[in-house]
């Protein structure tokens, strides 16, 4: 269950020649909205995930501010507690990452982790220790955004620079359509599976529907855990 807050806001995220895709995104379509999962696993077991994004400010410069929280119900909370929070601010023109930040109880472990981009010097400030960034300019949360901007089309996988403990390539593949009803509706979506090498950022089999259109908002997911497999989907959307 240690992967299971990044595969909770991965789940939001679509492998040949890749699409290296990190250019400036165009009017984001996220803005002002809040989305809000239920996620079921082992029976009973309830998740309760909320995302939203927003302009706000960061030492004095605008900036896109993305935030999730997670927390389980009760019966699951008896076997395994999660209270996670995730931030991450990034910069409206280059869309690159600017500050990143995790604060997570899952069972027994707490942790709080702090990522800090410094693009001038080419590192990112890793738990207060220096890390080459390489081409890494995306952050885990922020990746499902970034992704959401982009046309998923063809059967070329997009390839995603995301910085998670150190530079990695995310692999997305674009695997289908399909009509999907989940408690807000029902969607023309495309399925999309994200994939990086070695034991990297996802779980095993992780498998997200993003709406069909220029928004690309995602309705559900699917992923093996060692516990049993995790199902989220989408309860409503707001916008401010």
């Amino acid at each position: 269950m240690r992967r299971l807050s990044v595969i909770l806001f991965l789940a939001l995220l679509p492998g040949s020649s890749a699409a290296i895709a990190q250019e400036k995104p165009d009017s984001p379509p996220f803005l002002g909205e809040t989305l809000r999962f239920g996620m079921t696993i082992l029976g009973g077991g309830r998740v309760v995930k909320t995302i939203t994004a927003a302009p706000a400010e960061l030492s004095g410069r605008p900036v896109y501010k993305l935030e999730m929280s997670v927390v389980s119900n009760n019966f699951l909370s008896k076997f395994f507690l999660v209270r996670d929070t995730i931030v991450s601010w990034i910069d409206p023109k280059s869309f690159r990452s600017l500050r990143y930040e995790k604060h997570s109880v899952e069972g027994k472990r707490v942790r709080d982790e702090l990522t800090e981009f410094d693009y001038e010097k080419g590192v990112a400030q890793y738990d207060g220790e220096p890390v080459p960034l390489d081409e890494a300019s995306l952050d885990t949360l922020s990746s499902v955004y970034y992704l959401r901007t982009l046309k998923l089309e063809g059967d070329k996988p997009i390839a995603l620079q995301v910085f998670s403990a150190k530079p990695r390539t995310l692999q997305v593949e674009i695997q289908g359509r399909e009509s999907l009803a989940v408690p807000a509706g029902r969607f023309q979506t495309v399925r999309v599976e994200p994939r990086s090498a070695g034991s990297g950022l996802m779980g095993k089999n992780l498998v997200l529907w993003l709406t069909d259109d220029a928004r690309k908002i995602p309705v559900q997911l699917r992923s093996k855990l060692k516990v049993g497999t995790l199902v989220g989907k989408l309860k409503s959307i707001e916008r401010n």
